[in-house]
């Protein structure tokens, strides 16, 4: 667990500072990890129109923000299946994906793996 905190701690520095607005829509999304998220809730939250939220987070990220949105949320899942005993369907329900077989696809997008092998292979 230690390892896999330090490598999130890497991933989240990356070397680089983020600007005030990545960390506020990081904050946002990580604090919101177990509901569904939209872009204009984390806009109307940060007092901005989602269209240019969702604009100037693709210009400082290069990602789109629900592919960022649903990047964490998959990391979590990640997390959760290696130093967890919880289900599939519980992950998926805590994570606020409307359904078990939309998180497995999406989390499939994601790594390559359905939420079982990924389970399997760690």
């Amino acid at each position: 667990m230690v390892l896999d905190y330090t490598t999130r701690v890497h991933k989240i520095n990356n070397g680089q500072r983020k600007s005030k607005l990545v960390n506020d829509v990081s904050n946002y999304i990580y604090h919101h990890l177990s509901e569904p998220i939209k872009t204009s809730e984390i806009a109307k939250n940060l007092y901005m129109g989602r269209s240019y939220l969702s604009t100037k987070f693709k210009n400082e990220t290069g990602k789109k923000l629900i592919d960022y949105i649903l990047e964490c949320k998959i990391n979590e899942a990640q997390y959760l299946l290696k130093f967890s005993d919880k289900s599939v369907a519980k992950i998926s329900d805590y994570l606020g994906f409307v359904n078990q077989s939309h998180f497995t696809r999406t989390f499939q997008k994601f790594t390559g793996q359905t939420p079982n092998q990924y389970r399997l292979n760690n």
